[in-house]
């Protein structure tokens, strides 16, 4: 058999644009904080929210002896939600964890969303929901916080339509730090015939919690992460509760073993028998935090906001903080800039609270760096 052959091979045909969900083609990645790989010196991470003390004792433990790398997970995660479940006072059945708080909302936006349909959020807030929505062709629509980052309800609601499939609210809300107005939350609910996906990551250090309007309303879902108040963050256990109704609907999306590994499985479980500890050592940060807080707002023109996270916005007396901000990480001191003009921020930096002696380096370092814009 002859095949016949010409200078434009297959290959050469080859156009992935061609082959690729036309959704993808635009699709807005998130940009993470990143130390470059060739960064020398010391290196002070502050700046993707994570605990600096790790992991709790039986979770150190649980580790250790993990040697089950052989066998898979259980393909439903049972005694992982069943933890789960005790910890938030809710039935395993109305749980689905993820690889992260985020792999649980892309679950839900797989299950729900298709070309064109909207979701709703309220900027400055958490960048990954943009790109997941936009995954699956799928129309974000900004009902912009005010001034003061409060929820607007009203302008929350006015943009309701009859393309809405969620409507994502933060709170404490990342990454401006502050509670959102419960009531305000609540009239959302009430009015929206969508999903109300309800993002507590940082609920801990908050002490805030919106599950019981899950037993009052049949269209709320409570996100959740082991990332930040157990020092999870490295092994990835995110998870959401949700009404009964959407459980069959939600089941057939969701991956295999719940994207959970063993060894993430055990170390979830053992950081759920290990509360007191963790509750402990997430008092101590709020304490830093709040010391660290005081602390800036001794700096001439540095003004930190309120916060209910183990993080801190603060407002910085120049028009733009990136070069703060690239200051700091030439010193070893990396922290966060968002410099959206539209996100009404760019003038902030945010910051981790780390160790001790991590705050009071940044604090002497952002003392040196703003007393030099002055002069």
């Amino acid at each position: 058999m002859t095949i016949a052959t010409s200078p434009e091979t297959a290959t050469q045909q080859f156009d992935p644009t061609k082959l690729v969900r036309s959704a993808l083609r635009s699709t807005p990645g998130y940009a993470p904080a990143v130390i470059p790989p060739n960064a020398e010196g010391r290196q002070i991470k502050l700046d993707m929210n994570e605990s600096p003390y790790g992991p709790s004792p039986k979770t150190k433990a649980a580790v250790a002896s993990f040697v089950e790398t052989n066998r898979y997970p259980d393909f439903e995660q049972h005694d992982l939600r069943v933890a789960i479940g005790q910890y938030v006072g809710r039935s395993a059945d109305h749980i689905i964890c993820g690889a992260g708080l985020d792999d649980v909302l892309n679950t839900v936006f797989h299950a729900l969303i298709e070309d064109g349909d909207e979701v709703i959020i309220s900027e400055p807030t958490f960048g990954v929901y943009r790109a997941l929505v936009s995954v699956y062709g799928g129309v974000t629509v900004n009902a912009p916080l005010a001034a003061n980052f409060s929820l607007e309800p009203g302008a929350v609601i006015s943009r309701i339509s009859s393309r809405t499939k969620v409507i994502v609210i933060c709170s404490p809300n990342n990454p401006t730090g502050n509670v959102l107005d419960r009531d305000s939350i609540e009239l959302i609910v009430e009015s929206a015939p969508c999903l109300v996906a309800i993002d507590e990551a940082y609920a801990e250090f908050g002490g805030v919690s919106h599950l019981d309007l899950l037993d009052r309303y049949p269209n709320v879902a409570v996100f959740r992460t082991m990332s930040k108040f157990a020092g999870l963050a490295g092994m990835r256990v995110g998870y959401g509760v949700f009404p009964n109704s959407m459980m069959p609907y939600l089941r057939p999306v969701t991956p295999a073993f719940q994207n959970i590994s063993m060894v993430s499985r055990a170390a979830a479980i053992a950081s759920l028998d290990d509360l007191d500890f963790l509750q402990k050592q997430v008092g101590t940060i709020v304490r830093d935090r709040d010391v660290m807080s005081d602390s800036m707002a001794a700096i001439p023109g540095v003004q930190p906001l309120p916060s209910a996270t183990n993080f801190i916005l603060a407002r910085l007396p120049i028009d733009d903080g990136g070069p703060v901000v690239r200051e700091l990480a030439r010193r070893g001191v990396f922290v966060r800039h968002f410099a959206k003009p539209e996100l009404g921020i760019v003038d902030c930096l945010r910051v981790t609270v780390g160790t001790p002696e991590e705050n009071q380096i940044f604090l002497d370092e952002i003392t040196d760096i703003v007393t030099g814009l002055s002069s």
